[in-house]
């Protein structure tokens, strides 16, 4: 098995010191490790630093020349970005964060951040001055951020190298490597692993235009998948209809397929059920369905409309049923009140291994508040606020305690 890529992107603070102690212990570990670098960095520290610690080029420039043939020569913004395993950006100054929100790709630092696939991990390492990290455009930026699913490491209060002390020093390089060599411990746990994922609302038809529907985004699904993805699951992921941008990227271990109503989500559900190891209940079925749906529109009345509604299958509840020994289920309970005793009904209802539990705020949002209750029955653990992507993390790090 090839060793996983650490891709360091160095930007141009004071830290940047820093940067080539963090690269030197990654390097004597079980990683790859490259090296880009801005303009700015580079009067800070050099690039033969680097190249003398790693023994291979440095990335520098974001044009090669004439005499240059190499894919990495060719694309230093793609090569090595497209095969790196985990991106970190250290030191991240308040211009970089600002760059990384915005998508600019005018420093090497940033362009790279744009080639990384969707399931390369992301980190960035704050470095900068007191009053510059506390001001709000530079909070708003790093909220940003980490709601996309960067990981922050730091910044540490002390001593600064501009004569004043507070928040703002980039963490030392030890604690930076040993969390980056914990984040990619997570890279293939579970290769060979079958993951079904269903995800967004259902649309149940009252004509072939009007439908009873729900705001639903499919964000939670699609944090489930990258999450997956990245731990080198195999992954089936079976859609509502959803925007394009909610949809989780392709990757040549997923399989997207799509549907419309709860009848068509349990039929694509229940040819994938048999094979999956884990099974995530993340979709929000339409609990009814209009009875008699209308071939063509209905015209407009000035009459009121009774419609009659039939139940739409369980296929949380269904699915339960065929459950064999080796498989876990994981289920989404959204509750406006009584959450705890209706999210604990449903988790045997349903004989699910895990709920997570949060409110109507979740709808459409990046983050919200999270409980869980394991399949053991003991009382709910709170989670606080998290991002969509860090609650897919924690589900996915409770899994191996299922």
């Amino acid at each position: 098995m090839s060793k996983p890529m650490v891709l360091c992107g160095v930007s141009g603070g004071i830290a940047a010191y820093k940067a080539a102690e963090l690269v030197s212990r990654l390097h004597k570990s079980d990683t790859t490790v490259r090296v880009v670098m801005t303009p700015g960095a580079q009067r800070f520290i050099q690039p033969l630093t680097f190249q003398a610690i790693l023994g291979v080029p440095i990335g520098t420039e974001m044009f090669c020349g004439p005499e240059t043939s190499a894919l990495e020569g060719l694309y230093p913004h793609l090569y090595p970005s497209g095969q790196a395993d985990l991106y970190v950006v250290a030191p991240a100054t308040a211009d970089i964060l600002s760059k990384l929100v915005h998508g600019q790709a005018d420093d090497l630092v940033c362009a790279s951040a744009l080639g990384l696939s969707a399931t390369c991990i992301r980190v960035f390492c704050p470095a900068m001055n007191t009053n510059m990290w506390n001001q709000p455009v530079v909070q708003a930026n790093v909220q940003a951020l980490e709601e996309r699913g960067w990981i922050r490491i730091g910044p540490d209060a002390g001593r600064l190298a501009c004569g004043t002390s507070g928040e703002g020093r980039m963490a030392e390089p030890e604690f930076i490597a040993s969390n980056l060599l914990h984040l990619l411990r997570r890279t293939g746990e579970l290769s060979g692993k079958q993951v079904l994922i269903l995800s967004g609302p259902t649309r149940e038809h009252l004509d072939p235009v009007r439908f009873i529907s729900n705001p639903s985004s499919g964000k939670m699904g699609r944090a489930l998948a990258h999450e997956a993805l990245a731990r080198g699951a195999d992954v089936t992921f079976i859609s509502g209809p959803i925007p394009t941008e909610n949809r989780p990227a392709s990757h040549p271990r997923l399989t997207f397929k799509s549907v419309i109503s709860a009848d068509d989500m349990l039929c694509a559900a229940r040819e994938a059920f048999s094979s999956a190891d884990y099974t995530f209940f993340a979709a929000a079925v339409a609990d009814y369905a209009p009875a008699a749906p209308a071939t063509v529109k209905r015209p407009k009345s000035s009459s009121d409309l009774t419609l009659s509604l039939r139940g739409t299958p369980d296929i949380a509840a269904t699915l339960g049923t065929l459950k064999q020994a080796h498989q876990r289920t994981i289920g989404f309970a959204l509750q406006d009140e009584d959450g705890r005793q209706r999210a604990a009904e449903k988790r045997l209802a349903k004989k699910l291994d895990l709920i997570v539990l949060n409110g109507l705020s979740a709808m459409e949002a990046d983050a919200a508040e999270y409980e869980a209750m394991g399949g053991d029955g003991s009382d709910f653990t709170s989670w606080g606020s998290l991002s969509k992507t860090e609650c897919a993390t924690r589900i996915f790090d409770t899994l191996p305690l299922l």
